[in-house]
């Protein structure tokens, strides 16, 4: 039987925190394995420029929490 995103995703949440994060960099790890190489050069040169706009003071961070907020809201969730 397969189970539903959903499922899977409750499921992962009851995981303490620590294996919450493990099982992410896992997910994310196999998601670039098999992903664009080009993509990767690509994503370098970006978090490149973002940090020296941070370090020029053009750009400030926010809270995690907030953008997954705005996300949902965005989403209707």
């Amino acid at each position: 039987m397969n189970r539903s995103f959903v499922e899977i995703a409750d499921e992962a949440l009851t995981l303490p925190q620590s294996e919450q994060l493990k099982l992410a960099r896992t997910l994310l790890e196999k998601a670039e394995a098999s992903g664009d190489v080009g993509a990767e050069a690509a994503w370098e040169q970006e978090i490149e420029r973002r940090i020296q706009k941070i370090d020029a003071g053009l750009a400030k961070g926010r809270p995690f929490a907030d953008v997954l907020r705005d996300i949902d809201q965005r989403l209707g969730r």
